[in-house]
């Protein structure tokens, strides 16, 4: 099964991934490898992606926690009056970006021996989000905090946002809805902006 998961991959690879059919398509063998042979560490941008691209929520503790516990010291620096903005920085730029899924895919494709030519040139990389965009317009994912190592975070919920300006990469932008464990929810508006020939990012959050 994983060389037949392997050779199904490189198939697509090979000749280039540039349909939406094809984004799904190879993020759902990239799953089956990442939930049948796990590797470690567990590679969790990589799979929080593959799942989005599949309208499934994320509830393993063990695949979420490390995720959520950086959106736990969001959520602190915010309350606190922005007390660590290099921290939500930090955050913002690995999702937004698609930095760590990117280098996440990268070296799971390494790992395999498989064409990583799809994350190492810009332009193919850059029609592969353009094309995941449109995978994920009409869908949303869920990261649940079933465990108790979190004391203000209880779920956050990913939506694509809405569409970037012109001249950027990345044709949309992210919206976080964080469920705090008092009820009250923190929604994050995060998108990219071209700016002197680099990408910006600019946010806005609400407590309700």
């Amino acid at each position: 099964m994983k060389l037949a998961i392997i050779e199904k991959l490189r198939a697509v690879l090979d000749v280039g991934v540039d349909s939406e059919c094809k984004v799904v398509y190879v993020l759902a063998e990239t799953r089956k490898l990442l939930e049948t042979y796990p590797p470690a560490p567990f590679p969790f941008a990589l799979k929080l992606y593959c799942h989005w691209a599949l309208h499934i929520d994320l509830e393993n503790p063990k695949v979420t926690l490390p995720f959520l516990e950086g959106v736990e010291t969001f959520v602190v620096s915010y309350l606190a009056g922005n007390s660590d903005i290099a921290a939500e920085r930090r955050l913002l730029r690995e999702f937004v970006l698609l930095n760590t899924f990117r280098l996440q895919f990268r070296q799971f494709l390494q790992a395999y021996d498989l064409p990583t030519a799809l994350c190492d040139e810009n332009s193919r990389w850059h029609e592969f989000v353009k094309h995941y965009a449109g995978v994920i317009e009409d869908g949303s994912l869920s990261c649940n905090a079933k465990t108790n190592a979190l004391k203000l975070v209880s779920e956050v919920i990913f939506s694509r946002g809405t569409a970037a300006m012109p001249g950027s990469y990345i044709p949309f932008g992210l919206e976080w809805t964080i469920i705090l464990t008092d009820g009250r929810k923190l929604t994050v508006e995060v998108k990219v902006e071209p700016f002197e020939g680099k990408e910006m990012i600019s946010h806005s959050t609400t407590l309700r």
